[in-house]
């Protein structure tokens, strides 16, 4: 097991029997597949965003070089809950499988296993740093789940980022209709209207 102690944050980098066996025992829990923390540390947005900087390894985020955390991912660090389709069928405590990434356009894509690659050029005006990683902010956050997912996916997700980061549909239908020409805009208005009746 490799241990790293991130400004007080200890994760346990353990795979295989080591890590069924500190799962079971109850002596740890898993923030993302194969990092671990000592079960009595409280897993927050915080520690989710340096988790991902632990999976990540070298693969730094850097506005200058059009690299951030988004889609799903970003929603996940933004609330603890994530897509369906991105988490283990049956898990208990669903799970990030993949981690989405943005690179610009024209970038080169990163070589790393269990990530997902989406080139867009962000603006900066949509990211923010959390500790030390650049993720999408939770309202760029919602019109990229509200264009990316299923329906049914994407309605939790937005209603628990308005509930813990005051997100509402109608910032949302503001910053698609500026927007307009990305992938999935449309349909995306479709379901923030939908979210915005369920209000």
């Amino acid at each position: 097991m490799t241990t790293t102690d991130d400004s007080s944050r200890l994760f346990l980098l353990a795979g295989g029997r080591e890590r069924t066996a500190l799962l079971r025992d109850g002596l740890a829990r898993e923030v993302l597949p194969g990092v671990l923390v000592p079960a009595d540390v409280p897993v927050t947005r915080q520690l989710r965003a340096r988790a991902v900087r632990e999976k990540l390894g070298d693969w730094e985020t850097d506005a200058g070089r059009g690299r951030s955390v988004g889609f799903g991912t970003a929603a996940w660090l933004h609330t603890g809950a994530c897509p369906r389709s991105n988490t283990a069928a049956g898990a208990r405590h669903p799970l990030p499988e993949r981690l989405d990434l943005i690179i610009g356009r024209n970038r080169r894509s990163p070589a790393l296993a269990g990530v997902r690659v989406r080139q867009v050029d962000m603006p900066p005006e949509h990211l923010q740093t959390i500790e030390g990683l650049l993720v999408t902010h939770p309202l760029r956050t919602s019109a990229d789940i509200a264009r990316d997912l299923p329906r049914a996916e994407a309605l939790p997700l937005l209603r628990l980022l308005q509930e813990f980061h005051d997100v509402h549909p109608p910032q949302v239908l503001e910053l698609l209709g500026a927007m307009s020409y990305a992938r999935g805009a449309a349909r995306a208005r479709d379901v923030v209207r939908d979210w915005a009746e369920m209000a």
